[in-house]
């Protein structure tokens, strides 16, 4: 064997340790890796101030001094139209297509501020033309809900934010609701825009008369089942209210949709919803009286009666509602039951202005099996997931909602027990001179 040289470096020795020799760094890297810092840099500047602006706001938001501060400002305006007018007329004020009007750009926001403050003082009932559409609902008044200085601030934030053409602009402040809470003590909701248009502002554009209720062609067998009963079918009315408005843990039928209660009636029937008293009342109709009296409420227009009761949650009961809770696998309910509550027909009936004590029978007889008759199985398991105070939340929070507007008030049903009460409703204003599950159809 020969040795090695070791002045012959084209062999290493016993010691080597290969290496790479010193090269410089491409162009194009170099351009990237500049770039790159550069993009970093303007992103943590940004994020910086992004940061810091929603630290303000935060302050802001929790902060009474500087929400009093705030007076009647866009920010309070803001805040106070997300927590009492955007779960109905939207975030963006589009409304509902087919229920709820929008307020961009509606004449009853451009015209003389009155007309805005009339109707957050004592509602609205009847029909209202916006824009090519005619609107046939029912909205609550916030009189006893916001005090004026919170009105006065909706008012102002409405009209700057979503009036394109706002000619009409004046002062709206505190003082200007208080002389409008003058202005008509004690009287009802208005009776659609042709009374707003004729005592308030006759600026507004022509707007739909009110026309009385009319029984039509209805079967007088529906109407006897409704008012006086028959055999071991009693009245309707004798618990759902004359109006089927319902009460307390009695659920509301106004305005359902006729698919939605036939179906209800016909579980009864086949065992898959469970209650003595229905059932008896379910088996003494034939298939056709059970449709009929679908179809006849699913007409019915009536004001809500049902108020939160249960001291549930109302936050808690908004945000179950527009959002859900996904810690507890809850969907919002509007999700599926529509925008503001108002139903799928026929899948999804309406929540809002149902009563909270019927409300929380339902979630409970979900729960324990009483009721089973969905086609969609979700309800059983939101029902469980859902604990009493968040049952009690939206219930609750679902009864301050307003009702689901009718189909067709021009052809819908009135039995005689309704006169009376229909007629108090509709009383003529007066001119000042200051300007438990025990019913269960749902």
């Amino acid at each position: 064997m020969s040795r090695r040289n070791p002045t012959d470096r084209s062999v290493p020795n016993d010691h080597f340790e290969p290496y790479e020799e010193n090269a410089p760094v491409p162009l194009p890297v170099l351009w990237i890796a500049l770039a790159l810092a550069l993009w970093g840099a303007v992103a943590l500047f940004n994020s910086s101030e992004s940061e810091t602006a929603g630290r303000v706001e935060r302050v802001e938001r929790i902060d009474p001094e500087a929400s009093a501060a705030v007076g009647t400002s866009k920010g309070a305006g803001a805040e106070l139209f997300q927590a009492h007018c955007a779960t109905c007329h939207q975030p963006n004020a589009a409304g509902v297509r087919g229920a709820i009007p929008p307020l961009a750009d509606s004449p009853f926001v451009a015209a003389q501020p009155q007309v805005m403050a009339q109707i957050l003082l004592h509602g609205i009932d009847g029909p209202i033309q916006v824009g090519n559409r005619t609107y046939d609902g029912h909205m609550p008044d916030f009189s006893s809900a916001l005090d004026d200085q919170q009105i006065a601030s909706i008012i102002g934030y409405v009209r700057d934010t979503w009036v394109t053409d706002n000619a009409a602009a004046g002062a709206v402040d505190a003082t200007f609701v208080a002389g409008e809470r003058r202005r008509f003590p004690g009287r009802g909701a208005w009776q659609g825009g042709a009374e707003l248009a004729r005592v308030v502002d006759s600026s507004l554009p022509p707007q739909p008369p009110v026309e009385p209720a009319v029984t039509g062609d209805i079967d007088p067998v529906i109407t006897q089942l409704v008012e006086t009963g028959r055999g071991a079918a009693w009245s309707c009315a004798s618990c759902h209210g004359e109006r089927g408005q319902g009460t307390v843990n009695v659920p509301r039928l106004a305005g359902l949709p006729a698919d939605y209660i036939v179906k209800q009636l016909r579980s009864y029937l086949d065992g898959s919803r469970r209650n003595e008293n229905m059932e008896v009342v379910a088996h003494a109709l034939t298939p056709d009286e059970i449709r009929g009296l679908g179809m006849f409420y699913e007409a019915v227009r009536a004001p809500s009666n049902a108020n939160p009761r249960l001291g549930g949650d109302l936050a808690r009961g908004e945000q179950l509602a527009l959002h859900g809770d996904w810690s507890k696998d809850v969907p919002a309910c509007f999700s599926c039951h529509g925008p503001s509550g108002v139903g799928v027909d026929p899948v999804f009936p309406p929540l809002a202005a149902q009563h909270p004590e019927y409300t929380v029978a339902q979630l409970v007889a979900w729960t324990s099996g009483r009721r089973d008759n969905a086609d969609v199985q979700l309800m059983d398991h939101i029902a469980k997931a859902l604990d009493d105070d968040d049952r009690r939340a939206i219930a609750d929070y679902l009864a301050t909602l307003p009702p689901v507007p009718a189909a067709d008030t021009r052809t819908a049903p009135t039995p005689k027990v309704w006169e009376e009460s229909r007629a108090e409703h509709i009383a003529p204003v007066e001119m000042t001179s200051d300007a438990g599950d025990s019913h269960v159809q749902d």
